[in-house]
Parts: structure tokens; C-alpha cells; sequence
């Protein structure tokens, strides 16, 4: 977002939550030279479909929603053999725990529907749902002032990652700073910070604790 909105410092003011699912679609494991195309129960075409439900709803949905699946384990995964049963992942996040839901919503109906034409099983189970984090309204206050008198420009926008600040939030006051990364990428050996976008990070959360200080 910093890089495309074309600011060295984000002030972060909710971090999003998740909920998650490993889903496991069951077809009937066969010969790949043997059996017909229009008998089959291929599990790994109905997931191929489900995926690119997934992506739908969230793209349709729209910014900042996201859903991502990140692994599939195909069985028996070889190649004269048609599969009999995948599992997959699914990571759905937004800031508003009710699109969370209407979003996971739209993935178990599609899920469904695309097994039932396809004569496939299903089941899932749920991973221990994230709700989303505001951050401390006063903190987030002092960021921006902080930012705004330094001439500083800055984007309040939510984290879409992730954060240990969100178990944090049980016991303290929080909020975040972040800043520019390369084209956008971080969490990767790629990952590169400006010295420059860096230092504009340190200038906004250090005025901000001493505004909170004194």
C-alpha cells in the first residue's frame, strides 16, 4: 500500500483477523489411461475450482479483503493416477469481523456446490479464528500528530499481516508503524527498506512517545 500510494510511513489503526479452514475433497483414485473423462470423480479439477471460488469471492468483495490458499497435498500425487482425495488450505482475512464471516460464508456454499456437480466428498475443519485488533485510538492519534508536524507523509491504513501485537492487545495499549518496503514485498529475503523511509519511521514513533511521555 506505502509503495503504491507512494508514502515512506504507514500509521496502522486496526490489524486485520482471519479465519481459516483445511478442507479435504475425496474423489476415487483411478488409472489416468484407462478411465474415461466423463466418468471420473478427480478430486484435484473439483479444488481447482473451488480455488478459483475462493479467489472470486474475495476479489468481489473487495479491498481489504483477502483469501489465499497456500497449500494443496494431492494423494497420491503421481502421474499415471488419477487422484483420489486433496487437501487444501484457506486464509481469508478482513478488519470487519462481519465480512470475515459473509466471506467465509461464500467459500463453504461454493465448496458445496462445486462438490456436489462433481460427485465429490467434502469435509472441513476451521482453524482458531484472529478477530481484528483496533489499535489504541489515542496512540494512533499521537502517530499521526507526530507525522504531520515533522512534514512527514503518512498513510493510516490497516495491517493486513498478521502481528504478535494482537495477542499484545490483551494486556496493553498498542498501535504500529510501518514503513515502505520495495515493491511492496516484506516477509521475503527480498524485503528492502530505504535508509531514508526507515529513519522517517523512527522520526514519527519516537516524537509520538514523547508526546505520550510528556
Amino acid at each position: 500500500m506505502l509503495e503504491i500510494e507512494d508514502l515512506p510511513v504507514g500509521v496502522v489503526n486496526i490489524i486485520n483477523g482471519s479465519k481459516g479452514y483445511n478442507v479435504t475433497v475425496t474423489g476415487e483414485a483411478n488409472h489416468a489411461g484407462a478411465r474415461p473423462m466423463d466418468t471420473r470423480r478427480d478430486p484435484l479439477v473439483g479444488v481447482a475450482e473451488m480455488i478459483l471460488a475462493v479467489n472470486h469471492n474475495a476479489v468481489a468483495m473487495g479491498r481489504p479483503a483477502v483469501s489465499t490458499v497456500g497449500r494443496v497435498v494431492v494423494e497420491p500425487n503421481l502421474s499415471p493416477i488419477v487422484p483420489g482425495k486433496v487437501l487444501f488450505t484457506i486464509d481469508s482475512r478482513h478488519n470487519d469481523p462481519v465480512k470475515i464471516e459473509e466471506l467465509a460464508a461464500a467459500h463453504e456454499a461454493a465448496i458445496i456446490r462445486i462438490a456436489n456437480e462433481r460427485d465429490l466428498e467434502i469435509s472441513w475443519t476451521t482453524r482458531p479464528p484472529l478477530a481484528p485488533c483496533p489499535c489504541d485510538p489515542e496512540i494512533v492519534r499521537c502517530l499521526e500528530e507526530s507525522a504531520r508536524e515533522q512534514g512527514i507523509p503518512a498513510l493510516t491504513m490497516p495491517s493486513g499481516a498478521l502481528h504478535d501485537t494482537q495477542r499484545m492487545a490483551n494486556v496493553a495499549r498498542v498501535a504500529m508503524v510501518f514503513v515502505r518496503s520495495k515493491d511492496g514485498r516484506s516477509h521475503t529475503p527480498e524485503e528492502f527498506t530505504s535508509i531514508e523511509d526507515a529513519v522517517a519511521g523512527i522520526r514519527v514513533l519516537a516524537g509520538a512517545i514523547h508526546s505520550l511521555a510528556y
